[in-house]
C-alpha cells in the first residue's frame, strides 16, 4: 500500500477508502495515531480494531482522543458493545504497572493491589463522558453513564450513573421516568 512505509503525513494523505482497506499494513504507530486522532469516526474504528479493540458491531461512536494502555495488540482488550457513546478524549487502561520502576514493583502493595492487568468491557448502550479514565477489570453495565472526569476504578452497575474520582455512583438513568417533565 503507498505510503505504508512511509511518513505519517503520506499516510494523512491518503483517502478514506485506501485507509480502510489497507489499515492492516500500515506502521503500528501510524494506526495508533488515528485511532486516536483521524476525523473520520470509520477510519478511527478500523484502526483502533486494528490494535486491539474489539467491536460488537459498527453501531458504537469512538470520539477523537481516545487512548487505550497497552496501545497495541497484546491479550487484554477493551471490549465495546452495541450503541456505546464514548466522548472526546477518554482512556481505557488494560494494562497498569510501574512501568519502570524498580525499587517500587518489589513493594507487596503495588504488586498485588496496583499491578493490573485485565480486559476493560464496555455493555450495550453506555455512556462515556469526555476525559472519563477506565481502570483495568472494569466492566462498564448496560445502558450506564460515566461522567465527565470520572476515574472508573470499579464496575458500573446497568443503568447506573457514575461520577468523581474514584467513581462513585450518584444516581439511575430510570429514577426520573415517573416524572412529568423526564428531568
Amino acid at each position: 500500500m503507498a505510503g505504508a512505509e512511509g511518513s505519517l503525513g503520506a499516510t494523512l494523505a491518503l483517502s478514506r477508502d485506501v485507509l480502510l482497506e489497507g489499515m492492516p499494513g500500515l506502521p503500528q504507530a501510524h494506526r495508533i495515531f488515528l485511532a486516536s486522532h483521524y476525523p473520520d469516526a470509520h477510519v478511527r474504528r478500523a484502526a483502533l480494531r486494528s490494535i486491539g479493540v474489539v467491536f460488537e458491531d459498527d453501531t458504537s461512536f469512538v470520539n477523537e482522543g481516545f487512548h487505550l494502555t497497552p496501545n497495541k495488540p497484546s491479550d487484554v482488550h477493551v471490549h465495546i458493545g452495541r450503541n456505546v457513546s464514548i466522548a472526546p478524549n477518554v482512556t481505557c487502561i488494560c494494562d497498569s504497572c510501574a512501568n519502570n520502576g524498580v525499587e517500587i514493583n518489589g513493594y507487596r502493595y503495588v504488586s498485588e493491589r496496583l499491578t493490573r492487568r485485565a480486559d476493560v468491557i464496555i455493555r450495550d448502550d453506555a455512556w462515556i463522558g469526555a476525559g472519563a479514565v477506565l481502570l483495568p477489570g472494569v466492566t462498564v453495565g448496560r445502558c450506564a453513564v460515566v461522567g465527565a472526569g470520572c476515574v472508573l476504578t470499579r464496575d458500573a452497575d446497568d443503568y447506573g450513573i457514575y461520577a468523581g474520582v474514584p467513581g462513585r455512583k450518584v444516581g439511575d438513568v430510570r429514577q426520573w421516568e415517573g416524572d412529568s417533565d423526564g428531568r
